[in-house]
């Protein structure tokens, strides 16, 4: 015959425990890069004008570059370019790589011009000015969805971002 006492019993962890570690796991979930592929969208690449010599860089230097920064371990990089062609990629790269929505970008990007002195990030709405610029500016960088690539010429991918 079993006897269970008090002492040898299974003892529930505590509710604050259960909420924290529900709390982990929910805020790991939501901070993941978004899958683009669910979504209905491609790859995405860095890309440069071809001949520029870029190297791939990490997520925190392409950060670091596109909020006005130099990057730490790509000396030939030049500017950052913003594609605003498509909305939902533009949101998808502030997501993902910037882990910012669009309102606090620009406030980051409005305070770095008028308190830090910096250069505002150039900001072109079709993929024939963004060609044009990369091939005049070679060392500039910006990013575009893969399959918009074939409609691109003198450009070379430095790296696929997701």
């Amino acid at each position: 015959m079993l006897v269970f006492s008090e002492d040898k019993a299974i003892k529930k962890p505590p509710l604050w425990l259960i909420v924290k570690v529900a709390l982990i796991f929910m805020l790991s979930v939501f901070t993941l890069p978004a899958s683009s592929v669910e979504e209905g969208q491609g790859k995405v690449a860095l890309i440069a004008a071809t001949g520029s010599n870029i190297k791939a860089m990490s997520s925190s230097d392409i950060r670091r570059l596109y909020l006005g920064l130099k990057c730490r371990d790509n000396r030939s990089v030049g500017k950052p370019v913003l594609n605003l062609q498509s909305e939902e990629l533009y949101d998808e790269f502030l997501k993902n790589i910037m882990r910012m929505t669009a309102g606090s970008y620009k406030r980051k990007l409005v305070k770095a011009v008028f308190r830090q002195g910096k250069e505002e990030i150039l900001e072109v709405t079709s993929l024939e000015e963004l060609n044009d610029h990369l091939r005049e500016n070679k060392g500039d960088v910006s990013f575009v969805d893969i399959a918009a690539i074939d409609n691109m010429d003198n450009i070379e991918v430095v790296q696929i971002l997701w």
